[in-house]
């Protein structure tokens, strides 16, 4: 069940050709969805797949986490980023997940800068997933056997559209699916081995 979140807004005016306010009309109406809600997945396409995903997220119980992330591997068969989540409140790495796109994935999306839109992709995922009431440290995925593949997670061609805005499109709106994440009773770093107790050090 998704999660809606609570934002501030502004109000500002926008002057815009009215050829364009007519195709974008258009577009919000064949998806069902108000003109301004229309502009605003628009703009959050772009932000993320130029470079400004969102690195910190409040989940669904109150709970903040800021996310780094840093480059794992770039080969022939994926490109994939490593993400750490922090909760500053402990001050503590909760999880450790290794998100990426398989290369026939970037190969249909005809992605040209991989590192970028890898990295962006996997933002993308865990706010995707913290919208839908999921908490972020808390995620397993079951795609490869073994408890040393806790927390890695590679996209394929049959589970993503045919190109990455009409993915990143799903995320926002909450319609794709990931039939390989689950989340557990306990956070990564406690399924790991830390003891809950070493949190309030």
């Amino acid at each position: 069940m998704a999660v809606e979140e609570k934002q501030k807004t502004t109000n500002i005016s926008l002057r815009i050709p009215e050829e364009y306010r007519k195709r974008l009309q258009l577009q919000a109406d064949k998806k069902g969805v108000s003109f301004n809600a229309h502009l605003l997945r628009i703009l959050e396409i772009h932000l993320m797949s130029s470079g400004f995903g969102p690195t910190s997220v409040t989940s669904a119980n109150g709970r903040l986490f800021q996310i780094r992330c840093e480059p794992y591997l770039d080969n022939v068969d994926e490109t994939t980023w490593a993400y750490f989540v922090d909760e500053p409140k402990f001050e503590k790495e909760r999880a450790y997940y290794l998100i990426g796109i398989g290369r026939t994935v970037l190969r249909d999306w005809q992605v040209k800068d991989k590192a970028t839109v890898s990295k962006e992709v996997g933002l993308a995922l865990l706010n995707f997933y913290n919208r839908q009431g999921l908490e972020i440290d808390k995620l397993i995925w079951n795609q490869y056997a073994g408890p040393e593949s806790d927390g890695r997670r590679v996209l394929q061609v049959a589970e993503v559209p045919e190109t990455l805005e009409q993915f990143l499109d799903m995320l926002i709106s909450g319609n794709w699916t990931d039939r390989f994440v689950e989340q557990s009773d306990r956070s990564q770093d406690i399924r790991r081995g830390r003891q809950e107790s070493a949190l309030y050090r």
